[in-house]
């Protein structure tokens, strides 16, 4: 391991970034999940009548209390 300054101030700030550029793709990945996870549900529910009609009444259960 080299001991410049320089070499050092440049390698941390590479690690800074690179930890930066994992973090915000995860974070972009979890909301495009998450997004597909919604339309997902969505679709069955808007096929399912009958268990769209549970939802809605489990929903209405806790709103009520």
């Amino acid at each position: 391991m080299t001991q410049d300054t320089y070499t050092l101030i440049g390698l941390g700030l590479a690690g800074l970034l690179a930890v930066w550029l994992v973090f915000s793709l995860v974070k972009k990945m979890l909301g495009i999940v998450l997004l597909i996870a919604l339309a997902a549900g969505a679709y069955v529910l808007w096929t399912n009548p009958d268990l769209q009609q549970q939802v809605i009444a489990g929903v209405s259960r806790l709103w009520s209390r």
